[in-house]
């Protein structure tokens, strides 16, 4: 059954949601990948002025009890925005099985994706409870853009100029030297955007470029580019956030360094573990990563017992102050569910 647009006679009332609702199918349910951590993402569509896509997890995230589908509304946005939003999984003859509402959810810049655990696989895969159509395990979403945030801004014609710059070899004031690539730059674009890069340029000679080890070439050429203006692509943040966050906290790169730890975040969401987040707990700590550090935090303080059992848990011997953060954390946690129950 084919989705039938929304047709709108006169002007609505201001008050009225700017809903926009969109189907995605997931043929063969039952024939997709079974092992937990798995994820199915579909293809993009757009709602609002923005690109979104579905995933979901057929026999649930790591985070997640075993069997339970998970299922998260993902964005991979270049600004914050907030948002009202169901995620409705169908039956079989186009009614509704199971509806989730979250309302005032904020997708972050490069970080957008909520969701939950929506029904145990079993239920889904059971004839008589008329979800599948055919094996089709589909969803309806449906998207409300809060007001404030609808106003699309148009990328600034200076970043476009700006990166005509990039490699400018004849009026390049200064030069890194990366193994054997030579990467140019212009001193006052690096003192307005990398003050701590541009320092570090000061005392060479203009005419011999300025040794920087310990990073890749290609990582280097990446964080060069933001300078002049250039996005990095969200297939590259997939592989190589980490690579970013490291060499940009080292050299100053402030604005990427945020970037590279939001996507670092989300590239371990569903990876984060009893047995790597004490690991990036304590890379938080040093590194001064507040977003990694939160969510290594919530998932120690989720999996208590767990982590505090760990061998990894042990690791905290070495930072006694952080231990301390995360027994304030957990006893915290502890308090309020006793309130609330």
């Amino acid at each position: 059954m084919s989705v039938i647009a929304d047709v709108h006679v006169g002007e609505p009332n201001r008050n009225w949601p700017l809903e926009e609702r969109v189907q995605v199918h997931f043929h063969n349910f039952a024939d997709l990948p079974q092992e937990r951590g798995t994820e199915i993402k579909s293809s993009t569509f757009t709602c609002g002025g923005h690109e979104w896509f579905l995933e979901i997890f057929p026999r649930g995230c790591i985070t997640a009890e075993d069997g339970m589908v998970s299922v998260y509304l993902c964005s991979d946005l270049t600004s914050n925005i907030v948002v009202d939003f169901d995620v409705i999984m169908k039956n079989n003859t186009g009614g509704n099985y199971k509806r989730a509402t979250f309302l005032n959810k904020e997708f972050k810049r490069y970080i957008g994706g909520h969701g939950h655990h929506h029904e145990k696989r079993d239920k889904i895969l059971d004839a008589s409870n008329n979800v599948l159509n055919n094996g089709t395990l589909t969803f309806e979403v449906r998207i409300r853009i809060h007001e404030d945030y609808c106003c699309r801004v148009p990328k600034p014609a200076v970043a476009d100029d700006l990166y005509k710059l990039y490699q400018d070899e004849d009026t390049a004031d200064v030069a890194f030297k990366v193994e054997e690539h030579i990467y140019y730059a212009h001193k006052a674009i690096l003192k307005a955007r990398v003050p701590e890069l541009a320092e570090l340029a000061e005392p060479y000679d203009t005419k011999k470029a300025i040794p920087i080890k310990d990073v890749q070439p290609e990582i280097f050429e990446t964080m060069l580019k933001h300078v002049y203006g250039k996005d990095v692509d969200a297939s590259y943040w997939d592989k190589h956030a980490k690579q970013i966050l490291d060499a940009s906290g080292k050299y100053g790169f402030t604005q990427l360094k945020s970037e590279a730890e939001a996507w670092h975040v989300k590239n371990i969401r569903d990876t984060l573990s009893v047995r790597n987040v004490v690991d990036e707990l304590l890379y938080a700590d040093a590194k001064s990563c507040p977003l990694l550090k939160k969510a290594a935090m919530d998932f120690i303080v989720e999996h208590g017992e767990k982590v505090i059992d760990s061998e990894s848990y042990g690791l905290l011997d070495e930072s006694p102050e952080l231990r301390k953060e995360v027994m304030r954390a957990a006893f915290s946690s502890s308090k309020k569910r006793k309130r609330e129950e």
